[in-house]
């Protein structure tokens, strides 16, 4: 899923109720959790890039749950996913949706980051493809394969290529942006990349490539998170508006489900996808409901436990040369004191 790098925070509970409580009265019409006074809140900034689960955020707004939830939100697309963590590192930006994996590197280093809540897994969003004379993982050796390093579908890769018997050594990987990769594969420079989606689904309908394996592969489960995460600044000072912005993400969910025609239409006015293609590469995407969040922070040790999973990403990264230290935990990554009160409000 994207390269993906950067950002912390605490503030005021009591007002989140009140708030709450007044927009639950004002109108009738608001789902449960939402408030309808706009009051003096800051204005929120949020970031996504072309990830399908991060298109329903152009849903949100486009059908009026932010407005709903009293709670101004700008919502910025971001073609360039670097430039989306740069702008949350920076504090250009008050909220972002990156892989797990891509903000590591900047919490390892001191940046101050939180995740507060997951957005969803991969579920077959993420894949290999290969030319169509590629049949298998195995058959990848000595290929050149497209790759940005450092990234989910680096870790994607390796873990393919470990449960075919091979390792990194056993092909040759050419460092390129997920766009590149996907040109690249088309044009046929390289013989085979890890991408995700659009440019998975763009890349088999150019070449009819052979895709090798993806993230809906049971042993892949959990792997690619894209998670919400803050700038530690942003979450001193906006932490009311914070929750409101994640209840008018859970509110439209009904709208995902229920009415569907219209909650795609709503993504194609402002992504570049028709409401066609937008269903097709939701199939590739689980997005977590507030129960299964609640589990994700919970301890465990499989992929879908937060702080599990961050373990293992982590391994991954120092191992590869891209963090220069291992920490003992994650714990300190994970605030999901604002997850909970969101949960406990609207339940």
């Amino acid at each position: 899923m994207r390269k993906r790098r950067w950002i912390a925070g605490i503030m005021g509970i009591i007002m989140a109720f009140m708030l709450c409580a007044c927009g639950q009265n004002a109108d009738s019409k608001s789902a449960k959790g939402e408030s309808k006074d706009s009051g003096s809140k800051e204005k929120i900034v949020l970031g996504i890039n072309d990830w399908p689960g991060s298109y329903w955020w152009l849903a949100v707004d486009e059908l009026g749950y932010f407005k709903d939830a009293g709670v101004d939100v700008e919502v910025q697309l971001f073609s360039n996913y670097t430039d989306g963590l740069n702008a949350l590192s920076s504090g250009n930006i008050d909220m972002f949706v990156p892989a797990l994996a891509d903000i590591i590197p900047a919490y390892v280093s001191g940046a101050d980051i939180k995740v507060v809540m997951v957005q969803d897994f991969s579920a077959g969003a993420d894949g290999l493809i290969a030319s169509s004379d590629i049949k298998s993982v195995k058959d990848l050796k000595g290929k050149n394969v497209a790759i940005e390093l450092g990234g989910s579908d680096h870790l994607f890769l390796l873990k393919c290529l470990e449960n075919a018997g091979l390792s990194e050594d056993d092909v040759n990987l050419v460092n390129m942006s997920t766009g590149d990769a996907s040109n690249a594969f088309i044009s046929g420079s390289v013989d085979a990349a890890a991408i995700w989606e659009p440019s998975l689904s763009m890349a088999q309908n150019e070449t009819g490539g052979n895709i090798l394996a993806t993230s809906a592969d049971k042993e892949y489960e959990g792997l690619i998170p894209a998670v919400l995460a803050v700038n530690g600044d942003s979450l001193k000072t906006k932490r009311d508006e914070m929750k409101l912005v994640m209840k008018a993400w859970y509110n439209a969910r009904d709208a995902y489900e229920n009415n569907f025609d219209e909650f795609a239409d709503a993504v194609s006015k402002h992504a570049e996808v028709t409401p066609e293609e937008f269903k097709t590469l939701m199939d590739g995407c689980d997005v977590r409901t507030m129960e299964e969040n609640v589990a994700a922070f919970q301890d465990g040790d499989s992929y879908v436990n937060l702080k599990s999973c961050a373990k293992m990403l982590g391994g991954f990264l120092y191992d590869n040369g891209l963090i220069d230290k291992q920490p003992d935990n994650y714990d300190s990554l994970f605030d999901s004191s604002l997850f909970e009160e969101v949960y406990e409000e609207m339940k």
